[in-house]
């Protein structure tokens, strides 16, 4: 297999299982709501690398898009509002001459109708509820050769499993009016320079998540740019904190590819 291979997929799982337990999953990537039918695409490498002496890095490019396909009223916590459906792809895998290989478990689709309000920029909305989740009507999901299922949680889980960028309860404005780095030279954007650190820590692990991302009105769904590093460390329960010792990083550098119009949905839905 020239895509993430089991072993590797394992490694990352392993981390992301023992995220997903012990931290508040965070909404990550969408500021903003642009027209219907707007899509944005980025790209980066993801690199894995364990904490084993001389260890070998494992390496993958790694590709993200965003979409608006579709609106509709819908009920959400017993009130009719406008939705937005909304689909995120993400391919990862080893980069060859037609694309990415992503193998049979590098590629995840998926397809929400969100409530227009409950999308914003702020880490808590009016009333202070954090806005840790992406809460959803419905929605479907693909995961890598997998039949189309559906979401039956109330809201969708974008960290880790789609991108390490979490939602950082108290990011630093590092600047104002920056003009970000990315892949697609013919656009010319400012942006806000935010940096953000999250720690979650059990008795025996501790994951630091510490990230650099570009937020712009200019940019669709309002990221331009976001690099993530990940430390996962661990030791035993009843040893002092100070023994706690390196078993991976994860870092990810994605860009903005590509603006686009009239995009249309990939995921065939009942």
């Amino acid at each position: 297999m020239r895509g993430l291979n089991c072993s590797a997929m394992g490694l990352i799982a392993a981390a992301c299982l023992w995220l997903n337990a012990s931290s508040a999953i965070a909404q990550g990537l969408l500021f903003n709501l642009p027209e219907d039918g707007t899509a944005v695409e980025y790209e980066g490498t993801l690199r894995y690398l364990t904490g084993d002496q001389d260890p070998q890095p494992l390496e993958w490019t790694s590709e993200l898009s965003i979409k608006s396909v579709g609106q509709e009223q819908a009920e959400y916590q017993g009130v009719m509002q406008a939705c937005r459906w909304i689909e995120i792809k993400v391919v990862t895998g080893k980069s060859e001459a037609a694309g990415i290989d992503p193998g049979p478990v590098g590629a995840r689709l998926y397809k929400i109708l969100v409530p227009e309000s409950r999308i914003m920029a702020t880490a808590t909305d009016t009333d202070t509820i954090p806005n840790h989740m992406i809460p959803i009507v419905k929605g479907y999901r693909r995961l890598g050769e997998e039949a189309v299922r559906e979401i039956k949680s109330p809201a969708l889980r974008i960290y880790p499993t789609i991108t390490l960028l979490t939602n950082y309860d108290q990011p630093e404005l590092v600047a104002s009016g920056q003009v970000p780095e990315v892949l697609d030279t013919a656009l010319s954007l400012t942006a806000d320079h935010m940096k953000g650190k999250l720690v979650m820590e059990s008795p025996e692990s501790r994951s630091t998540n510490e990230a650099n991302y570009w937020v712009s009105s200019e940019v669709p769904f309002g990221l331009a740019r976001w690099q993530v590093t990940v430390v996962r460390e661990e030791k035993e329960p009843t040893s002092p904190r100070a023994e706690f010792r390196q078993v991976s990083i994860e870092t990810v550098d994605m860009k903005l590819r590509k603006i686009r119009q009239n995009a249309e949905s990939e995921l065939s839905t009942p």
